[in-house]
């Protein structure tokens, strides 16, 4: 027969415990595992306001030394000799060149087809060769008139001494009393008559050979403002052959072949190959502390040159000056319109307090900064300077050696003290 286990079982009175004394415990427990934290954490903790953990910080040190204000700038390469080239009467383009060619200075790369031009050329020479006719026919004409004056002088002075002849054989017959009185004084009075003739005629041919000189000096000043005319058309004409100024390359066409333009008309550019310069866009806050010569870093295409402004803008577009830079590219093979990134040194402060730049020099409005010490950063109020690429002067409110946070305090300004985690 099988024994039950009735044998074996033992009843148990259950003790009754009160239900607070487990909530007590755990508390009790909890205070026990934090004996780890230290007393000065606790106190820490007790002091800050905010509490913030360190991975979501920036921090930096102050430190003395040589700071070199500088501008970042961006822009393009440009160069220095790139003149652009006009038309200078109104017709048909003709190019002779396209973009990225290379020109000589002298050479023909554009010609302008104007008929009316080449009309008003034909009648110039027209007018030129009427005037030269007439000039000749003015000088014949006064050859001829020169002619006929001296035939009449010539008469004149024949007259005169046959009249002075009779005279003289009249006055010695009238002192033997062969002819009458009124004979004689009648061949006085032809003498004279001869005389008076003789010096109207000479007369005449002087006037008037001054006047044959004065038609034919105006009839000369008329050819001489006709060729003028006809010159200045002549220049014209050359001038529709749009020649190179300089060595180099074509730059960009502004109009295509065969177009109809109008006078004065931009053509195309050439460029200079020899020297380029760099334009870089500055903004305009800094348009005031901008001088010439002064020392400026240049990268294009991770090639580093040296170089010095060389002129300043004195317009703002767009709130940015332009500022033009001039430096040696040397043998580097540098493309119009290529990218360049620039640092415009302004001036270096020696032996300065300097802090690293940060969204808290904006956050903190440039008077408040968080230095730290072990767990905790007290706000204090600072005073910042100049600044430059990467770091910025601090005047006050700080020694060489503290640590301040350097990112956003936006969400930090309501606290004088933070706790960092």
């Amino acid at each position: 027969m099988i024994q039950d286990t009735s044998g074996q079982d033992v009843q148990v009175n259950r003790s009754r415990r009160p239900r607070w004394l487990l909530p007590l415990l755990a508390v009790g427990g909890l205070i026990a595992g934090g004996g780890y934290l230290s007393a000065d954490w606790l106190k820490a903790w007790g002091q800050g306001q905010q509490s913030i953990r360190e991975s979501r910080l920036k921090f930096a040190t102050v430190e003395r030394g040589d700071m070199v204000r500088e501008i970042a700038a961006r822009g393009r390469i440009i160069a220095a000799n790139a003149p652009v080239l006009y038309s200078r009467a109104a017709g048909r383009i003709e190019l002779k060149v396209q973009a990225g060619h290379k020109v000589e200075s002298g050479q023909i790369v554009a010609q302008i087809i104007s008929p009316e031009l080449q009309s008003e050329l034909s009648l110039q020479q027209a007018q030129v060769e009427s005037l030269q006719l007439a000039l000749e026919r003015t000088k014949l004409e006064a050859r001829r008139t020169e002619l006929e004056l001296q035939r009449k002088l010539d008469q004149a002075q024949v007259s005169l001494t046959a009249a002075e002849r009779e005279q003289l054989r009249a006055d010695r017959a009238a002192e033997s009393d062969l002819i009458s009185d009124i004979d004689h004084q009648q061949v006085l009075d032809e003498f004279a008559s001869a005389k008076i003739s003789h010096a109207h005629a000479q007369r005449e041919i002087a006037l008037t050979r001054d006047t044959l000189k004065f038609e034919q000096r105006s009839a000369e000043v008329q050819l001489a403002r006709q060729q003028l005319q006809l010159r200045e058309i002549e220049r014209q004409i050359q001038a529709l052959q749009i020649r190179s100024p300089l060595d180099g390359m074509v730059g960009n066409t502004l109009v295509e072949d065969r177009d109809r333009i109008g006078a004065n008309q931009p053509l195309l550019s050439v460029v200079s190959l020899t020297e380029y310069q760099a334009e870089l866009e500055v903004p305009e806050s800094y348009a005031d502390e901008l001088g010439l010569a002064m020392p400026v870093a240049l990268e294009v295409a991770g090639q580093s040159f040296q170089g010095e402004i060389a002129g300043i803008s004195p317009e703002i577009v767009a709130n940015q000056v332009a500022v033009r830079v001039r430096f040696d590219p040397q043998s580097f093979k540098l493309r119009q319109n290529q990218r360049v990134a620039a640092q415009i040194r302004m001036e270096t402060l020696a032996d300065v307090l300097m802090l690293r730049r940060g969204p808290f020099i904006q956050s903190g409005q440039s008077r408040f900064g968080y230095r730290r010490a072990g767990e905790l950063a007290r706000k204090v109020p600072i005073t910042l300077g100049a600044s430059s690429l990467t770091h910025i002067e601090v005047l006050a409110g700080a020694a060489a050696g503290d640590q301040f946070i350097i990112s956003d305090l936006s969400a930090l300004l309501q606290s004088d003290e933070i706790l960092i985690k």
